[in-house]
């Protein structure tokens, strides 16, 4: 099976997505630093991205959906956590 795929498999997909979606949080925890993240985690763009990762992981799992378009959800993720924290830091900074 290539890495664009769309054949799902079961909870072994699952564990693998979870695995790959721990790895982006610890990166956005590690670029938090000591800003709190829950201050961020309510803004209209981050739970839209959240929602998109679950639909993607649960297309994936199911095999609709390809492990690129898995790939985009959580660089997606990942840029809209950045984006909230280089905002916060702009607007402490002005």
């Amino acid at each position: 099976m290539g890495s664009g795929s769309k054949k799902g498999a079961g909870s072994g997909c699952l564990a693998g997505l979870a695995a790959e979606l721990s790895v982006v949080i610890n990166r956005v925890r590690r670029a938090f630093g000591g800003t709190p993240m829950a201050d961020f985690a309510g803004q209209p763009e981050v739970l839209a991205a959240a929602r998109r990762v679950n639909q993607v992981a649960g297309q994936v799992a199911r095999g609709e959906s390809s492990r690129a378009a898995w790939r985009e959800a959580l660089a997606q993720y990942e840029a809209c956590w950045l984006q909230q924290l280089g905002a916060s830091r702009a607007s402490r900074a002005a």
